[in-house]
């Protein structure tokens, strides 16, 4: 069984997390550097949390043998994937928005969230005059030294707490004043009360102390071959595949947000020694590289070696690959289908963390659009396909079923097809192909498997729905994508670097895949963390505004910044 990690939610924002064994005595524990959901800091590596399974049978977790932590470290910790600051034991403040830096100009508000914001109300000298507002109504006003820190509080529950604080960096007294702020953060002014026997979900709160917050499942939890379960709500899911005991960790997150990266696990080299090092991710450690529970199937790679004593990245040194896989038809009359590439299945393969099938060496790869096990369609009913497709029962008798392919509603491919005696292809399956790129591909294709006759209700009973793209992606040897080449194309898609890349800030692996870094110094020893990401930027119910890759800050999505 493979289990994958998801929270649902309507037009929400997916990421997969490891790929992990559920078997009988398997113990896997996840945190925020292989698992997307907890709050980790691409800048430090900072994370909180973590959840530590222990499998007493294949797929089942005995009460109280789920459990989920969250350290306290210098008044922080991070509870669901959102950090907070610790006011007091159980009581936690969110961390609403976290800042770098960022200059304030007299006149330019800078807006918080949550109603506030902070004004610059004039500058003297090497003082500025920094007013804390809600509303805009002044909640109180503090004149602030160059380099020095600043604060602002707010009472909760008959106690003062700051909300707000950073550093006045510098200050610039000119015609349009203004100052640069840093290590800016401001918390919720509505804290997370939290005590021991709080429910949340299948899990309830067992420990609060001032250096962890514990919680526990408080019913057993059973994992079914197929299954999509949630285990923590809001924050992570199982999903299960169908025939072996692993599953996949995913997070879907409902937060408003402008710009975010999905990030893959994190993996450090020592840079203070005189040997080469190398980090090399797949499907399991990097979520966004196409994987399918249902065949356990997974195709890409992405490797990055350094040489020894610098950071540059030789020639050769970074390197993607995909290598297709056959798999066989759901549909058991499409094992006839002799063309190619597709004579008796097809080959699957990954491409920038999608589903693609291989047409061939330098034919190309298309997307697979849809692959459906069961259908009930209705006279008239038009099913929507993908890329202007759509299929429709056009006309319907006790033994026939017309069914018409449209394409932007024009009629492009229709058959009369009658279950058990004729059919496109052996008695059951209407095949509609296309030629692209000199291979006939069996565009779309189903297996009528009855026909449903009533003086109400009539439909046609569809199975092993399989529909391919018509737009093929050609991958030509000598492309260049991102900082990569193409130097394969059969039997297998290769690329690699033809020239050395600086390894010293981000890289551009491909259209959407990059590398980050950060360093941490350690007994004298310099380590270097190295993570993939993918930058994406969606229009989300037209909340997410488009922007350049440059433009996205170096900043994992639990800490997205509010009023950019």
């Amino acid at each position: 069984m493979i289990l994958c990690i998801i929270v649902p939610a309507e037009c929400a924002i997916e990421q997969r997390g490891q790929i992990i064994n559920i078997a009988a005595g398997d113990h896997p524990i996840l945190n925020a550097e292989n698992c997307p959901g907890f709050y980790y800091s691409t800048t430090s590596g900072t994370y909180y949390e973590s959840l530590e399974l222990t499998f007493s049978e294949d797929g089942f977790i005995k009460t109280g043998d789920a459990i989920y932590t969250s350290k306290i470290s210098s008044g922080s910790t991070a509870f669901f994937g959102k950090k907070y600051k610790v006011l007091e034991d159980g009581l936690l403040s969110e961390n609403l928005v976290s800042y770098g830096s960022r200059d304030l100009q007299k006149g330019n508000d800078f807006d918080l969230g949550n109603d506030y914001k902070l004004v610059l109300q004039g500058i003297n000298g090497d003082y500025a005059l920094l007013e804390f507002q809600r509303n805009s109504v002044p909640v109180t006003t503090e004149s602030v030294e160059e380099g020095s820190k600043f604060s602002f509080k707010t009472r909760i529950e008959g106690t003062e707490y700051v909300i707000l604080e950073g550093t006045l960096d510098k200050v610039l007294d000119s015609k349009d004043p203004v100052v640069r702020l840093t290590s800016v953060n401001q918390y919720s002014d509505t804290p997370l009360k939290l005590e021991v026997g709080d429910e949340y979900g299948k899990f309830e709160v067992t420990a609060i102390t001032s250096k962890y917050i514990e919680l526990r499942n408080r019913v057993p939890i059973r994992l079914q071959p197929g299954d999509y379960s949630t285990i923590l709500d809001n924050l992570i899911d199982f999903r299960v595949a169908d025939n072996v005991y692993r599953a996949c960790s995913y997070n879907m997150t409902k937060d408003t947000i402008k710009s975010y990266k999905i990030r893959g696990t994190s993996l450090a080299v020592n840079r203070s020694d005189s040997s080469p090092d190398s980090c090399f991710w797949t499907a399991d450690s990097f979520g966004i590289l196409f994987y399918d529970p249902e065949y356990n199937l997974s195709t890409e790679s992405l490797e990055l070696s350094l040489d020894a004593g610098n950071d540059w990245i030789p020639e050769g040194g970074l390197v993607y690959e995909s290598l297709p896989v056959k798999v066989a038809y759901k549909n058991p009359e499409m094992g006839d289908y002799g063309e190619d590439w597709f004579n008796e299945g097809y080959s699957v393969l990954g491409w920038n963390g999608k589903e693609y099938a291989y047409l061939g060496s330098d034919r190309g790869i298309v997307n697979i659009l849809l692959d459906e096990d069961e259908k009930l369609l209705h006279p008239n009913e038009e099913y929507s396909l993908k890329e202007g497709y759509t299929l429709k029962v056009t006309d319907l008798d006790s033994d026939n079923a017309c069914l018409t392919v449209f394409r932007n509603n024009l009629p492009v491919y229709s058959s009369i097809i009658s279950p058990g005696k004729s059919a496109d292809l052996g008695t059951h399956t209407l095949l509609y192909t296309k030629e692209l790129n000199g291979v006939e591909v069996p565009l779309f294709s189903a297996y009528v498997d009855s026909i449903i006759r009533g003086d109400e209700l009539s439909a046609v009973s569809l199975k092993y729905l399989l529909h391919f793209s018509d737009s093929p992606l050609e991958l030509s040897y000598g492309e260049e994508v991102g900082e990569l080449t193409v130097v394969e194309t059969y039997p297998k898609l290769r690329l690699e670097n033809k020239h050395e890349v600086w390894s010293g800030s981000d890289i551009n692996v491909s259209e959407d895949i990059w590398i980050g870094r950060f360093e941490k110094k350690t007994s004298g020893n310099l380590y270097v963390t190295f993570y993939p990401y993918m930058n994406k930027v969606e229009d989300v119910k037209s909340v997410l505004p488009s922007t350049t890759p440059a433009s996205i800050p170096v900043m994992s999505i639990e800490e997205y910044l509010v009023g950019i």
